[in-house]
């Protein structure tokens, strides 16, 4: 099983790299694990300039022609994914900002459906819940399952043998239910109500505005999910109950009529 690592670290062996190997470590007792580390500062990523083709039109219309496509590849080519990164002022590193801004796309076309990751998070003191949490939200809008996510504190002087042993357990931890559902990864999870409720979402507002968002509406057109999916009866009338409710909210939001 090939697992892709992105270091959104500036320092390419520093505290996230050393707690990547760590994981690798521990899985590579659970099975038969291929690592490759893949560190952002080594590759040419521009700043999103805000365009909006991505989203509309599709990512090919993105005006920036850099190395986003060679990490995309790597990506697609794994079986599941660690996404690491300092905690700078209770948040992710600039680099990684960088490069989940420029993906903008997928968080209304997911392509990465199926895919196993954990995300990983290193910091001198604050700011581990913040981050593992806006971490998560981008890869699950990605289309990826999140499996576990891992926060350790690495102050910039020797630890205490306390600190130590927490960080090593929360490791393992993280190591073993990522390893769980990687070994589980042809399985189909359930799919949960409010995955269902956003795919519905995207689908409906996709239609509406099709004009302008040609390319989500290509994209969700005669779907019934992201995937092949059973969605139980109760779901989907719960879900067409409370569409009804959500898009009489929003019926302002539309695009104003023609004259």
């Amino acid at each position: 099983m090939k697992v892709l690592t992105i270091i959104g670290s500036p320092r390419k062996k520093g505290n996230s790299y050393q707690a990547a190997k760590k994981l690798e470590e521990h899985l590579k007792h659970k099975g038969d694990y291929q690592f490759e580390y893949l560190f952002l500062k080594n590759f040419n990523l521009q700043d999103c300039k805000g365009c909006f083709n991505c989203i509309s039109r599709g990512i090919e219309y993105c005006p920036i022609k850099d190395d986003l496509y060679i990490i995309q590849k790597k990506i697609e080519e794994a079986d599941g994914l660690v996404l690491a990164s300092p905690v700078y002022v209770m948040h992710i590193s600039a680099l990684l900002k960088t490069f989940i801004d420029r993906q903008a796309y997928l968080c209304h076309r997911p392509e990465f459906n199926g895919k196993k990751s954990m995300v990983l998070c290193t910091t001198a003191g604050l700011g581990i819940k913040e981050t593992l949490k806006y971490m998560e939200s981008v890869l699950e809008s990605w289309g990826f399952e999140v499996t576990a996510k891992c926060g350790i504190v690495t102050a910039p002087w020797p630890p205490k043998t306390g600190v130590t042993n927490k960080n090593k357990a929360k490791l393992q931890k993280s190591a073993d239910k990522f390893d769980k559902r990687m070994k589980k990864r042809n399985k189909k999870a359930s799919i949960r109500f409010k995955n269902y409720m956003s795919f519905r979402i995207f689908q409906n507002v996709s239609e509406n505005v099709k004009e302008y968002m040609p390319a989500d509406y290509q994209f969700y057109k005669d779907k019934k999910y992201y995937y092949p999916a059973h969605i139980n009866v109760i779901t989907r009338i719960t879900t067409e109950i409370i569409l009804r409710l959500v898009f009489f909210l929003m019926r302002d939001l539309g695009p104003a009529e023609k004259k």
